[in-house]
C-alpha cells in the first residue's frame, strides 16, 4: 500500500471490504470461547492439564502447558512486533497444537504475516525448548487501523 503514514487507512475506498466484512454475520467457531477461557485460566496458574510431552533426541522433555503457552505468547508478541503489524491476541493449547490467535493492521497482507508469524514461531520454540514443538496454527481474527 503507497499511502503515507499521516492518512487515516479507514479513508482508503479499499476499507470499504473491511467495513462489508465487519458487517456480515459470522457465527462464533465451535469451542472458542471455551479455549479461549481454558487459555486465560491457564495463564492464571489454573489450568488442570498436566504435561506435555515433546519428541527430544531419542527421549522425551516434559513441560507443562502453562509453559508452553506463556512462552508461544511472549516469543509470538515478540516475533509479531518484528513482522510488522502484526498483534497476538490469545495462544491456547489444544490437541492438535499451539492455536495462535492474531490480529493484523489494515495493510498487512495477512496471509503472509500468519505464515511468516507460523514458520517463525515454530522455530523460535524449538530454539528456546531444545525440542520440536507441538504443531502451530495462526489464524488471523481481526484488523485494525493502526
Amino acid at each position: 500500500m503507497n499511502s503515507s503514514r499521516s492518512e487515516d487507512p479507514r479513508d482508503d475506498p479499499r476499507w470499504e471490504y473491511v467495513r462489508a466484512a465487519a458487517r456480515s454475520t459470522v457465527s462464533t467457531p465451535p469451542g472458542l470461547i471455551a479455549r479461549v477461557l481454558r487459555s486465560v485460566n491457564g495463564v492464571r496458574g489454573r489450568l488442570l492439564a498436566g504435561q506435555i510431552d515433546l519428541p527430544l533426541d531419542g527421549d522425551r522433555l516434559r513441560v507443562s502447558e502453562r509453559v508452553l503457552v506463556l512462552l508461544a505468547r511472549r516469543l509470538g508478541a515478540e516475533l509479531g512486533r518484528a513482522i510488522g503489524g502484526v498483534h497476538i491476541s490469545a495462544v491456547a493449547m489444544e490437541a492438535d497444537g499451539l492455536q495462535v490467535l492474531a490480529t493484523v493492521r489494515y495493510g498487512v497482507a495477512a496471509d503472509e504475516a500468519a505464515a511468516s508469524l507460523r514458520a517463525r514461531l515454530r522455530d523460535a520454540l524449538t530454539a528456546q525448548l531444545g525440542a520440536v514443538p507441538p504443531p502451530v496454527n495462526v489464524h488471523i481474527v481481526d484488523v485494525h487501523p493502526h
